[in-house]
């Protein structure tokens, strides 16, 4: 049992984060440091967090992180940390798995991020392009004509290419 906090000081730690979920990162770290679960007989983070806040949703990436952080720390795997937190947390697979790969680099819970949902996407359709090979005494007369006419090769192409299949379309 940690001698620096009462049983008394860690029950209103952990009823703060229920009734002040918007400041609950910083409750989070102080629980953590000061292993808040220790005084009200909880073998472990994990143990305190399953009985006191098992399927709340963490809302936001901050409080993800540290809890995962330290449940991962405690030596949980993947499936354990998904059984603690329970169905509803907000917290699946991915995110656990993101967490996980980010702790193992190193990178502090308060700049981990979880992984958003994710969805297959058509990319943006961009331009299509027709290539038409000449010689290059046809392209640089081509060049001369459009240059006279105060336009590209490019725009009168483009312009030809558009008429022609206009033709087509009309029968």
């Amino acid at each position: 049992m940690s001698a620096q906090m009462t049983r008394e000081a860690a029950t209103k730690l952990w009823d703060q984060l229920r009734d002040h979920f918007v400041h609950a990162e910083k409750i989070i770290i102080e629980i953590i440091e000061k292993r808040a679960w220790e005084p009200l007989g909880y073998g472990s983070f994990a143990e305190a967090w399953r009985d006191r806040l098992g399927g709340i949703q963490l809302t936001t990436n901050e409080i993800r992180a540290h809890v995962v952080y330290q449940l991962l720390a405690e030596g949980a795997d993947e499936a354990e940390v998904n059984e603690t937190l329970g169905p509803g947390s907000g917290v699946g697979i991915a995110s656990i798995r993101a967490l996980q790969r980010q702790r193992s680099n190193g990178v502090p819970a308060s700049r981990a991020t979880t992984v958003v949902r994710q969805h297959l996407r058509q990319p943006p359709s961009g331009s299509r392009f027709v290539r038409a090979q000449f010689t290059g005494e046809e392209y640089a007369r081509f060049r001369e004509l459009a240059d006279a006419a105060g336009t590209t090769v490019s725009a009168v192409a483009e312009d030809a290419i558009r008429t022609a299949f206009e033709e087509m379309d009309r029968g």
